[in-house]
């Protein structure tokens, strides 16, 4: 009986693998070949192609440049197809997002060159964070009481019900990110040894390396780590604290990444303390690989409208604003562009559930709070809490892991309750939908405002919403590789989006089935035992 039930354990966890899996490889963006520094300045590999958006480009060519010259230094071509998102240093291009995603994806761009599928092979790589979070997901939900079929949906919701999607798809820092953090959080609540704490350590350092911010979004973490090396203990009506020294000193974990960050910054920026944000920004790159700076522009145009000119040089700080929160907050949560509302309705059951489980004095319940209270605040006092051109809100992604861990949860206590389970299928269906709209065709959305001037500029309108992803459609364009490579000459981009889209729904929508049956049949065992 026992040995059932573990092979139809494992023969579940196979099977959600290999769906997550199969969803992700119909979706990964791309285009077969390897890629020049020349042919990665034409349209069909920038906008009409892979590479739609800076962030995307940054990130490979750094990649590019550490296989291909052995350097950090972009060559002019490089340069050209990264800019505005650029800097220049020394006499250098230079990469100005924080490096390890470029590291992270070496092995899949090398797998992917034997094949001539270098940027297939670097973007695929990095869905394998994707898959990896949501097994995390629903480990964590499990170990924090979840039902394992409610886990699973938990899982489920984060990387199809929300932007996680479009952004699991392609090279960002998102995917990453989110891996480091329930990582860590995982070792936190799962061990509680000298060993574990120092992997949370290391994961913590390494996921600034990643993206910047994590510093913060991480660091509730952090804090409850580093108070596991205090025990407090009551003797004879006396708080008696008793500190583990070795426990202490894993902090040390630290210096690993950040040594690694130093070095990046001495061979990027000949300055170990510099990191890549305050570097000088170039605009673009001329004919003969000069560059034309964004701050010369900014300065001629200061200059024309007889403003001050003494524009200060970047810095880390002048990226937040606190007055901006109010308008953040609107933009990360109700605007049609970018809000939660709009994209991911199905974690506000998340947020039901995260307030539930305060007003149970669940254990955890303040350090995940915390994480995604940092997310908030730190984003919504961004200079740009729209994320550029974006689909939904990118930002918010590892916000959307934790409220997935309490959308579990939530189905857990209360998935005897018929309306809200009806209520929560119709919800994931249509964040379900939106979401894999942005995965199959592209990401490139502006933001409303910026949307407006070019509508006033071109004379058109201009869409900012997932609207914009329809008309894709309906122009027969869809990013996806399997799609460009195959599909394309057979049926259409709305035929390909269909499939894929009822293919995620109805296979998610057997695991809710599952979890309601499983849950009809929990009551009627619960009735016969109470007559």
């Amino acid at each position: 009986m026992v040995l059932s039930y573990m092979m139809r354990n494992i023969f579940k966890n196979i099977a959600l693998v290999l769906f997550v899996a199969v969803a992700l490889l119909l979706t990964v963006r791309g285009l077969p070949g390897n890629p020049t520094p020349t042919q990665l300045n034409t349209l069909a590999w920038k906008d009409n192609g892979p590479f739609e958006l800076s962030p995307e480009r940054g990130r490979y060519t750094l990649l590019y440049s550490l296989v291909e010259n052995h350097s950090f230094y972009l060559q002019p071509d490089l340069a050209k197809f990264t800019a505005p998102d650029v800097g220049y240093i020394n006499n250098h291009y230079v990469s100005i997002f924080a490096p390890s995603v470029s590291f992270l994806a070496i092995p899949g761009y090398v797998i992917g060159k034997y094949f001539n599928l270098a940027q297939v092979g670097a973007f695929a790589w990095m869905t394998l964070f994707a898959l990896l979070n949501v097994i995390l997901i629903r480990a964590i939900a499990i170990r924090l009481g979840a039902h394992p079929l409610a886990a699973t949906i938990a899982g489920l919701t984060f990387l199809f019900a929300t932007p996680s999607f479009p952004y699991a798809v392609t090279i960002y820092e998102h995917q990453p990110s989110t891996f480091l953090l329930l990582l860590s959080f995982y070792l936190l609540i799962r061990f509680k040894s000298i060993y574990s704490l120092f992997a949370i350590w290391i994961l913590y350092a390494f996921a600034f390396t990643v993206d910047y911010p994590n510093l913060f979004i991480m660091l509730p973490i952090a804090v409850a780590a580093f108070f596991k090396s205090f025990n407090l203990e009551k003797i004879h009506k006396k708080v008696v604290v008793h500190i583990s020294f070795p426990r202490i000193f894993t902090v040390l974990g630290v210096v690993i990444p950040l040594a690694f960050l130093l070095w990046v910054n001495q061979q990027s920026y000949h300055s170990p303390l510099r990191i890549s944000g305050t570097v000088p920004t170039v605009e673009s790159v001329s004919n003969s690989g000069k560059p034309i700076f964004l701050s010369t522009l900014e300065q001629a145009q200061l200059k024309k409208s007889k403003a001050p000119t003494n524009v200060p040089p970047p810095s880390a700080l002048t990226f937040f604003n606190p007055r901006d929160m109010l308008n953040g907050f609107y933009i990360l949560l109700i605007s049609p562009d970018r809000g939660i509302l709009v994209y991911a309705p199905v974690v506000l059951f998340g947020l039901a559930g995260i307030i539930y489980a305060g007003k149970r004095k669940e254990k955890y319940v303040p350090v995940l709070a915390g994480v995604i209270g940092f997310n908030f605040i730190l984003y919504s006092m961004w200079g740009d809490p729209y994320g550029g051109w974006a689909f939904g809100g990118r930002y918010l992604i590892p916000a959307y892991a934790i409220l997935s861990i309490y959308v579990g949860l939530l189905l857990s206590w209360f998935g005897r309750k018929n309306l809200l389970l009806l209520l929560f299928f119709i919800t994931f269906s249509y964040s379900v939908v939106i979401n894999t709209l942005g995965a199959v065709t592209s990401n490139s959305n502006p933001p409303q405002i910026q949307a407006a001037a070019l509508s006033e500029q071109l004379h058109q309108r201009v869409d900012y919403t997932f609207i914009r992803n329809f008309n894709d459609l309906n122009n027969n364009v869809s990013k996806s590789f399997i799609f460009q490579t195959y599909g394309i000459n057979r049926i259409t981009a709305w035929d390909y989006y269909t499939y894929v889209a009822f293919f995620i729904l109805g296979v998610c929508s057997l695991f809710i089935i599952s979890f309601y049956v499983d849950m009809r049949k929990k009551i009627k065992r619960e009735g016969r035992h109470a007559v």
